[in-house]
């Protein structure tokens, strides 16, 4: 019985390894891309669900980066766009990138902590960051405000792939110039009700969770029937 057991539990185990298709979906880029310009944050995944989902579920956040090269070499500054409900923010952070990384950096503008890598994408215009930190991040950005089914649809496979959460799909609202001013008690009445509805996030973050395993068990018994045919 402890022998059966054990190879239900190795056969299932290696049914979640990553196939060749995820091997060249986690593929780091081969060459470094042209990094300036201004870049859409079109969706997010991570090792913990609850992470975008309450993020997107409190703020529906819109999130844009206007990237430009600094006097020192392999030096860029990002400067992220934020609107949430109609209320916008924005944030210069210099980074070190040589390539297919990034690096937070110093005061000396030395590169400092872990690399976020750039993955293969099939999209012309697009970036896949994934970000490994204390949060470990996933994210798809884009020259466009929107991207197409089929390329949203490898994002998801590579987030499968790495055994990270379904994406999120973030606001897509960019006009950053028209933006009210932020007002403590609107964002507050804008958390309040958004609180209404997210207590939902969670739940979808178990189901998920516990619904992938029985999923996985599934396809691996019909694939191991399927052999006696």
């Amino acid at each position: 019985m402890r022998t059966c057991v054990a190879v239900v539990v190795l056969s299932l185990i290696s049914a979640c390894q990553p196939a060749p298709a995820c091997d060249r979906l986690l593929k780091p880029l081969d060459k470094s891309p042209d990094l300036s310009g201004s870049w859409f944050v079109i969706a997010m995944s991570s090792d913990v669900c609850l992470i975008p989902a309450l993020f997107n579920s409190l703020f529906w956040p819109s999130i844009a980066v206007d990237v430009t090269p600094q006097a020192t070499p392999k030096i860029y500054e990002a400067k992220f766009k934020f609107k949430i409900n109609r209320c916008c923010a924005k944030d210069p952070q210099p980074f070190f990138f040589e390539n297919n990384t990034m690096f937070d950096v110093d005061s000396n503008k030395a590169p400092t902590g872990d690399p976020d890598v750039l993955l293969q994408s099939g999209c012309p215009d697009c970036l896949v960051v994934k970000m490994d930190d204390s949060h470990n991040l996933f994210l798809l950005l884009s020259k466009r405000q929107n991207v197409t089914a089929a390329e949203l649809a490898e994002f998801e496979s590579q987030a499968d792939c790495l055994g990270w959460f379904k994406p999120h799909v973030l606001n897509t609202d960019h006009d950053y110039e028209n933006c009210n001013r932020t007002d403590d008690a609107a964002l507050n009445d804008m958390i309040h009700q958004r609180l209404k509805h997210a207590f939902a996030a969670p739940v979808n973050c178990m189901v998920e969770k516990f619904l992938y395993y029985p999923n996985v068990a599934y396809t691996w018994a019909q694939q191991k029937w399927n052999t006696f045919w």
